[in-house]
């Protein structure tokens, strides 16, 4: 069986870093895998990655993936009693849910749009939006530093959800000629409510059909 490792995925960028693998063996705990090209090695163990693999259903193929991270490296692997070869040892952290190697879908909502992002009490002005993160401006009199998490407030046509959120980037635009007492940050969204996912779905499907209806 194949699978696909996604390893470091870099929100602003839209990036992800992809490798090939296949599974020499699954347990209750986790999985072993083949070496990936290019190879895992010892800086990659504690590393979260996600392991994703193709499904057949009636309406056509899904994939489906789960969170987990690299436990150590095996030199010796066994295959059977006459080859070793090198393996990953993956230990599993979540269920299996549905996956997109796509990157999230970015869009701009504007203020009439029903979405609204807050850091503590403070309505930051929202620049875009995904499933995976957002990319907002707020006073920098109020600094967020890079790589801290932040509780957040997301609203969606006035209903309110407490967001997790990882700060990826922050820069000062002001060396481009922009306001200088603005601070912009790219976050990337970790605990989301079920409902909160759902609604915000569907209102970035909404806003990518109204923007390509324009165009």
């Amino acid at each position: 069986m194949s699978v696909n490792v996604v390893l470091n995925v870099d929100v602003d960028k839209e990036l992800a870093d992809v490798r090939n693998a296949v599974v020499y063996d699954v347990d209750s705990s986790g999985i072993v895998l083949s070496q990936t090209n290019p190879p895992f090695t010892k800086y990659h163990i504690g590393k979260e990655i996600t392991v994703t693999y193709l499904v057949k259903r009636k309406e056509g193929p899904i994939r489906i993936g789960f969170s987990g991270k690299v436990l150590n490296i095996l030199n010796d692997y066994s295959l059977h009693s006459s080859k070793t070869v090198q393996a990953v040892n993956i230990i599993r952290e979540s269920e299996l849910k549905i996956y997109d190697l796509r990157m999230h879908y970015r869009v701009n909502p504007k203020s009439d749009s029903g979405i609204h992002l807050y850091v503590g009490n403070e309505k930051v002005n929202l620049l875009d939006i995904s499933i995976g993160g957002a990319r907002f401006c707020h006073p920098i009199d109020n600094p967020i530093e890079l790589g801290v998490m932040i509780k957040m407030i997301l609203t969606i046509d006035w209903e309110r959800f407490d967001v997790e959120a990882k700060s990826v980037n922050v820069w000062y635009p002001s060396e481009i000629g922009r306001r200088a007492d603005l601070e912009y940050v790219s976050v990337q969204f970790f605990k989301m409510d079920k409902k909160c996912s759902h609604l915000l779905s569907g209102k970035i499907l909404a806003i990518q059909r109204e923007f390509l209806s324009k165009t």
